[in-house]
């Protein structure tokens, strides 16, 4: 069956075409990413603020281009963190109609399930794969449990999120990363309990924080084959931080690697990557370019069979 999936974060929308046969999925027709910040204001005002909803209507118009152009059998547009915290949230459903991409707000007890199956799909063995996705409004730390169903925590540490609450101006004063490192601490030692039990033998790292820090840390132009599968060891992360943080927002957009569009968020988000790999006490993570699209997919085949 060929499907067409989306997932709408908080900072990026990114669309999959792909075949799904027997519950895997076999062939890729396209996989786009364009960052929305549809967070944008969302922390202080808990509403979807104008600018935010004219960058999602614009590129969910060329998605449904992409789609038309496709022909999928089934479609799938999935929301998270944003659109449950806002009250204007039908805006988002309009301009689905709109645009004839249905969308669905992820039910909270399948979010686990579609994301860690998304992250991991390529994975012949998922036991003791941990999964960190950092998103622009909360963070999520999933693994399998003792009966093999995936189980974590979603930590409202998000890198839209916490640039707003922390993030004053470009570099960012070193007060600033001090109170983001202390604030991501807190909240993540606040969901230890929640955290996945059992051995960890590997940490995966998913979302543009990780995909676009390892691009930019081997100072290539992003590609799929470079990102996925590069490890970054939790000290050349905070290093890292640092040194972006000390940098202005141009110079840090001319990076090379660097999505200009998210200059302006890495930092808060390279400390949360950071305060997760921590929190977990592990000292090196693996970076990987599925995601939660990849599990909306495998979704998406399996309602349509149902």
């Amino acid at each position: 069956m060929k499907v067409a999936a989306l997932d709408l974060g908080s900072n990026t929308f990114l669309l999959l075409v792909c075949d799904v046969i027997a519950g895997k999925i076999t062939k890729i027709y396209q996989d786009e990413i364009r960052v929305t910040k549809l967070g944008q204001g969302v922390h202080a005002h808990r509403k979807f603020h104008p600018e935010a909803l004219e960058r999602a209507d614009a590129c969910l118009r060329e998605f449904s281009q992409i789609i038309r152009s496709e022909k999928p059998e089934r479609v799938l547009a999935m929301a998270t963190s944003a659109a449950r915290d806002v009250s204007n949230g039908e805006e988002l459903f309009k301009l689905g109609n709109k645009h004839d991409i249905p969308i669905q707000i992820i039910p909270g007890h399948m979010e686990a399930e579609i994301t860690f199956r998304g992250a991991t799909f390529d994975y012949a063995d998922k036991k003791g794969v941990c999964i960190i996705d950092v998103g622009g409004g909360s963070t999520e730390v999933l693994a399998l449990d003792d009966g093999g169903k995936p189980q974590g925590v979603s930590v409202d540490v998000g890198s839209v999120r916490l640039t707003e609450m922390f993030v004053t101006g470009h570099p960012v004063p070193k007060t600033e990363v001090k109170a983001i490192l202390d604030y991501t601490s807190k909240k993540f030692e606040e969901a230890r309990d929640h955290f996945p039990k059992g051995k960890l033998s590997k940490i995966v790292g998913v979302a543009g924080t990780p995909t676009t820090l390892a691009a930019v840390l081997q100072k290539k132009p992003y590609s799929d084959d470079l990102v996925h599968g590069y490890k970054i060891k939790a000290k050349v992360l905070r290093e890292t931080l640092d040194k972006l943080a000390s940098m202005d927002l141009e110079s840090r957009k001319t990076l090379v690697g660097m999505d200009p569009l998210r200059a302006d968020v890495i930092v808060a988000g390279t400390a949360i990557l950071y305060s997760a790999l921590k929190a977990l006490k592990k000292d090196e993570l693996v970076v990987s370019t599925r995601g939660v699209r990849y599990g909306v997919a495998l979704h998406a085949a399996r309602e349509e069979r149902s």
